[in-house]
């Protein structure tokens, strides 16, 4: 019964927000039916139009009204993207180095204070001895690049063509690269001590959150140069 309810609310709740679209839309109605639905005060007016309006300092210096304010927002399966994202994308005629100098920059200003964080969270292990801060910068390094093939690959193969793009590849994208830093992981926690692994579950030390703001994902951008 609770199953039926709800259905019907949400049924009435659709049926009503057509209903009140329908009759506030600012087109000409289809039918009869749909004038007898909309209230008086919603229908157009039918009413011989009203004289144009002197032109004013305003209109004169604001010009006409653009046309392109919707083209600025894309759909990505029903989303709509923000204007800024779609800044941050490879713009006409931008070449894939300018575009990369473009980006770069803000990319490391917004990672930088991250960088730090994990610098010093990574420091804050002081019982690592040399041969495990080499296995954790050998984890990092070859999680990092299999991270950055696999999804070259992906770029290369057709994957990631927002034109073709499915929901389950990137899942299976997604999938591929947490198993990549699952085995990295592992490899820097074999090289611990029993005693360090306990002191470690309690740290605030993670090595994917270490990982991702470590690496220097834009040194694999220098193959435009």
């Amino acid at each position: 019964m609770k199953t039926w309810r709800n259905i019907a609310l949400i049924l009435a709740v659709i049926c009503g927000y057509q209903l009140w679209h329908g009759c506030t839309s600012t087109k000409e109605p289809s039918s009869d039916l749909h004038l007898a639905d909309c209230r008086p005060t919603t229908l157009p007016s039918r009413a011989a139009p009203a004289p144009p309006a002197r032109p004013t300092a305003d209109h004169t210096s604001s010009g006409p009204p653009s046309d392109d304010a919707p083209a600025r927002t894309r759909s990505f399966h029903g989303f709509q993207v923000p204007a800024w994202v779609m800044h941050l994308a490879p713009q006409p005629g931008e070449s894939m180095r300018a575009y990369r100098d473009r980006i770069v920059p803000l990319a490391q200003l917004a990672i930088a204070p991250h960088r730090a964080r994990v610098a010093r969270s990574r420091d804050e292990l002081a019982t690592l001895d040399p041969h495990q801060r080499a296995e954790l910068d050998g984890a990092v390094q070859e999680a990092a690049t299999a991270i950055q093939d696999r999804v070259m690959n992906g770029i290369l193969g057709g994957e990631l063509r927002p034109a073709t793009f499915k929901p389950m590849a990137g899942i299976t994208m997604a999938r591929d690269v947490l198993d990549i830093i699952d085995r990295g992981n592992t490899r820097f926690v074999n090289s611990l001590t029993p005693d360090q692994r306990t002191r470690l579950a309690s740290h605030r030390f993670d090595f994917a959150d270490y990982l991702v703001f470590s690496a220097r994902w834009e040194d694999a951008l220098h193959v435009l140069d």
